[in-house]
């Protein structure tokens, strides 16, 4: 009798509790989560509810917590409790998601909450003294950090979850989905690359051979010869250019011209730009000066400019990777005489130099081949990066979809009709697996 009255207390306790927290705000919803470091407001746009900005505790090292604390920005616009989990993991810092206009285009197709995660050490989610804290940034602690937040926000939110992220978003969305298989239920990473060495050479010979059609890759190439012959006319504009901009670099800046040469194909291709931009042989100086920096600017190589990437360029010389430059074809016009080894001379200062690991790459590639499942991937087929996409082999759990003559920039809303409908349509089957 008693165990039968303590079991009808216990029941009628629970049942107190489920319908006081259905009466919680979300605003108190979210300061009761562990971890939480402050909760703000922020205005929504009208797709959403309510949106607030949260502050949450993260490990510098999830595997020694005794290292100490970071605070990394999340932010949460909020549709309905019922509603599905559109989980951003971003790779840079967060500062256009923390805008009313923003709306990650899942969220809009698939009726859903949207989950932002500003990456480690970008942006308002940075520790202090990042010089001496290089060592915690890790594929492992960010995909952690993704871990720690979708187990705090399931608290909330029962329904399925969607992760998703773009270019190195991409990436950590791979990462994280890997290391975690089971923490969300569908990931959509877009235009990702997935490389296994510090200096890929697949994507100069994927520009030479593969981007745009013959005519564009021989005019392309034709330009970035020009302005090398050039140097005499157009390199004293560079100069002033940088000296106006407060320019420096690690390197000398007659080296800075030609590298801006050597990335002016990787950024045409890649942020599709139209082949009739390139100015005429016979263009006056100006005019060929004009579109080479509006290519390839030198601010990308400088300190100032990069200032803020600096922990993507962390990532990419130690785990993520990046792209080699193909400089044989320009070389006899060149004062520099190789670049390898280029990441880590023009951007790395020493304290942020660390020996590269494909290891983390390897895991997701082999997860994708094997036991992976509800990926969707997306790419541009004029994107380079695309020569280092993710592949899946005869794994059927995962979709690739390639945009023809698509950039950096596809996205699901901007593909062909088929496959944007194709895209929809497996999303929505999935989620209602």
């Amino acid at each position: 009798m008693i165990r039968l009255r303590s079991l009808l207390l216990l029941s009628l306790l629970l049942v107190f509790q489920a319908v006081q927290a259905q009466t919680l705000t979300l605003e108190q919803r979210l300061k009761a989560l562990p971890d939480v470091y402050s909760v703000k407001p922020m205005e929504s746009n009208e797709f959403f509810k309510q949106a607030w900005v949260v502050m949450v505790a993260q490990p510098l090292d999830h595997q020694h917590p005794d290292k100490g604390f970071f605070t990394q920005r999340v932010i949460v616009s909020h549709l309905g409790y019922d509603k599905p989990v559109v989980f951003i993991t971003e790779g840079y810092a967060g500062d256009y998601a923390a805008t009313p206009k923003y709306l990650n285009e899942l969220s809009l197709v698939l009726d859903a909450n949207q989950i932002f995660v500003e990456h480690r050490f970008f942006g308002q989610s940075v520790p202090d003294s990042i010089d001496t804290k290089w060592k915690y940034l890790t594929v492992e602690n960010a995909a952690a950090d993704d871990h720690h937040l979708v187990q705090m926000f399931k608290k909330i939110y029962h329904d399925k979850w969607i992760s998703t992220g773009i270019s190195k978003g991409g990436e950590t969305c791979l990462y994280h989905r890997a290391l975690y298989p089971k923490d969300v239920d569908i990931s959509v990473p877009y235009v990702a690359p997935l490389n296994f060495s510090r200096e890929e050479r697949r994507e100069p010979a994927f520009i030479e051979h593969i981007t745009g059609t013959k005519e564009g890759r021989e005019k392309v190439a034709a330009f970035q010869r020009q302005v090398l012959e050039r140097r005499d006319q157009l390199f004293p504009m560079f100069q002033t250019l940088c000296d106006e901009k407060k320019y420096t670099f690690r390197i000398p800046l007659e080296a800075v011209y030609d590298y801006c040469v050597l990335e002016y194909s990787f950024s045409f291709w890649q942020w599709g730009h139209d082949i009739d931009e390139i100015p005429a042989p016979d263009a006056p100086d100006q005019e060929i000066f004009d579109h080479f920096v509006q290519v390839s600017s030198p601010e990308y190589f400088s300190i100032e400019g990069s200032k803020g990437f600096l922990p993507f360029f962390v990532q990419a010389a130690r785990q993520l990777g990046y792209y080699a430059y193909d400089m044989k074809p320009f070389a006899d016009l060149m004062t520099i005489k190789s670049t390898e080894g280029y990441l880590t001379r023009i951007w790395l200062p020493k304290e942020a130099r660390f020996p590269f690991s494909s290891a983390m790459s390897e895991k997701v590639d082999k997860y994708l081949r094997s036991d992976a499942r509800h990926i969707l991937l997306i790419y541009g087929g004029w994107d380079p990066w695309s020569a280092s996409a993710a592949e899946a082999g005869k794994n059927k759990g995962v979709m690739k979809i390639v945009k023809p003559e698509g950039s950096h920039r596809t996205r699901i809303m901007n593909l062909p009709d088929n496959l944007r409908q194709q895209a929809i349509d497996t999303l929505k089957v999935w989620l209602s697996e």
